[in-house]
């Protein structure tokens, strides 16, 4: 890859925006570029002035139609398996990232670009959004894991057995989609700066609960968020912390924490 096909920059204070720029191809991923992707994204999470990631994609056309197509006929079965399995990892450090991650879906985000943007925290889109998990066309099996979580059993196996493509107004209406918006660009950055003003060892707690929530009982989710809350508070003063809304009372009485 070049070093043009991974778009890197800061839209927004505490935003990093990570843009494939491949539109001639609808913003395929090819290995390399996934790669380059996962090393940013370990910088980013060492980094303390990243607070939210925002993934894109160049052009009108597409947020990412998937893998490289032209690069996976060039490898041998060997190869692919290796690929494949080096992939889910890269994949499953996205979504275990531990900061807020938005997914601005314009146009086209199918197969691997469909899996990306669910692995997001948040999905912004409009009525160019189009998104399919494609797996089950070539008799593949991709985001058992997540989507039910996220959509629900019933449209979780409607989109995965049929592997359709879902519309923008369908998408947002089921809960592919958590924005729908003319300015998909524009509404991804805002959600992710709105989201990097807040405190980020918050966050970074509640994104973990909600990762090692799925599967355990209530009372067990109950007593790790509290343990969590205890923790960071014994961490820092009440005052320091509620400082911003102990300020903002001191104006007025309707503001409550």
């Amino acid at each position: 890859m070049t070093d043009d096909e991974l778009c890197v920059d800061r839209p927004a204070p505490g935003v990093l925006r990570l843009t494939v720029n491949r539109p001639a191809v609808r913003n395929a991923i090819t290995l390399a570029m996934h790669r380059r992707m996962d090393a940013e994204l370990s910088e980013a999470a060492v980094d303390d002035s990243v607070r939210a990631v925002v993934l894109a994609g160049a052009g009108d056309q597409a947020f990412s139609a998937g893998y490289d197509l032209a690069e996976l006929a060039t490898m041998t079965p060997d190869q692919a398996v290796a690929a494949t399995t080096e992939r889910e990892e890269l994949l499953w450090r996205y979504a275990t990232f531990p900061k807020p991650t938005v997914a601005a879906v314009h146009g086209a985000a199918h197969g691997a670009g469909t899996m990306l943007a669910v692995c997001s925290d948040l999905r912004v889109g409009g009525a160019g959004t189009s998104m399919a998990v494609t797996a089950a066309k070539y008799g593949g099996v991709n985001l058992t894991w997540l989507l039910d979580s996220l959509i629900g059993g019933a449209y979780a196996r409607d989109l995965l057995f049929t592997a359709r493509e879902v519309r923008g107004v369908e998408a947002h209406r089921i809960g592919l989609l958590h924005r729908y918006t003319v300015d998909v660009a524009g509404a991804a950055v805002d959600l992710a700066e709105l989201m990097a003003q807040r405190p980020p060892d918050g966050l970074r707690e509640i994104k973990a609960l909600l990762l090692e929530g799925a599967g355990r009982g209530l009372r067990h989710r109950f007593d790790r968020e509290n343990d969590a809350v205890r923790a960071n508070l014994a961490e820092q003063p009440i005052s320091e912390r509620f400082a911003s809304f102990f300020a903002t009372r001191s104006r007025g009485p309707e503001v409550e924490a």
